[in-house]
């Protein structure tokens, strides 16, 4: 099978492997398609990855749909033909994974069946992720977003953001747009801050505000408008000192959050100008669990307030011939999010 494999640092290319066998309580799949995740994706194959040690050569993605061809003895809750969230390949010739996604064919667990007989949960918990996509909900290319939905869902929804909330978000990369698509049809009333080129698909969902976040003055404004109005300040660049200049902003009880990457484990925060007591809510893992999320997220598909086709760049469909420049696609911010086509066929 073919597989994008980081080699090493900086070098990414299509390896053939060994496909791995299927387990008992695994559905083998064929890989349709992979979306990239800029932040997460771009950090393995440039070594910088600031919460663990990658263990190069590895297999590369986590936002990845299956379609089920062949089932392992013992699975009860997967039909030839489901389509699957979150499919991964397994290691395979001396080769790890960074999730290792971007496959021909990957391993669907029925974790299900795994639990009701009585396996160990640490054997199974990690591959809740595996859950099908009802027929007919969402386009499979599209499904590459349910991933990113249900991580970002899951974690607003213990970060405690409710209707009616104020919520201001930095940065509009594919998190910080899915983070304010979520917060948005849950009724909370947000404002990005982020780059001009991503206002009109921002906007397109649901979100009520954009600002340049190169107009300091449209910024300043905001800020004194909303002094100790927001009830929710996320960061979803990671670099330091960005929530810094908002705190005027947040109100008293009020939560500032990190979830971007940059700067994981220096990432730093000037309170000063801040409410006297305010709540500071992390992105470890850990702390969000994507597989809680799964009904509510197709809920919002079928009711129209999440459309992929504000992230996706469907008219560049990226194929085994040309995989590795779906990441320079997104390097030079030509899409939110590059799509592969990861079957053969």
């Amino acid at each position: 099978m073919r597989a994008l494999v980081v080699e090493r640092p900086g070098v990414l290319k299509v390896m053939d492997l060994t496909e791995p066998k299927m387990g008992a309580y695994e559905a083998r799949c064929e890989m349709l398609y992979g979306a990239t995740c800029t932040a997460t994706d771009l950090a393995v194959i440039d070594d910088r990855v600031g919460w663990t040690k990658v263990d190069y050569p590895v297999i590369l993605g986590h936002e990845t749909i299956g379609r089920v061809v062949e089932m392992g003895s013992k699975v009860r809750n997967y039909r030839v033909g489901d389509l699957v969230a979150r499919v991964y390949t397994r290691e395979t010739d001396g080769v790890n994974l960074a999730w290792g996604g971007m496959a021909e064919y990957g391993l669907a667990v029925d974790w299900k069946a795994m639990w009701a007989d009585g396996v160990p949960k640490e054997q199974w918990d990690y591959y809740r992720v595996n859950q099908v996509i009802p027929e007919g909900v969402i386009d499979p290319i599209d499904a590459t977003m349910i991933i990113t939905w249900r991580e970002n869902l899951s974690w607003i929804n213990r970060m405690g953001v409710q209707a009616g909330d104020k919520v201001l978000v930095v940065g509009s990369g594919g998190n910080g747009m899915s983070i304010a698509a979520c917060a948005a049809a849950k009724g909370a009333e947000v404002t990005v801050v982020g780059n001009e080129s991503r206002r009109a698909c921002t906007l397109r969902t649901g979100v009520g505000q954009f600002l340049n976040y190169r107009d300091r003055d449209a910024l300043d404004a905001f800020v004194g408008r909303e002094r100790r109005a927001l009830d929710f300040l996320i960061d979803a660049t990671g670099k330091k000192e960005t929530l810094t200049p908002y705190m005027p902003a947040l109100r008293e009880g009020g939560t500032a959050a990190l979830y971007g990457l940059s700067d994981f484990t220096t990432y730093t925060i000037g309170p000063a100008n801040g409410p006297k007591y305010f709540r500071f809510y992390n992105s470890y893992a850990g702390i969000y669990d994507e597989a809680e999320t799964h009904e509510e997220v197709i809920d919002l598909i079928r009711a129209g307030k999440l459309d992929a086709a504000n992230w996706l760049d469907k008219e560049h469909i990226f194929t085994w011939d040309n995989a590795p420049a779906a990441y320079d696609h997104v390097r030079a911010k030509k899409a939110v999010k590059a799509v592969i086509r990861l079957s053969g066929k």
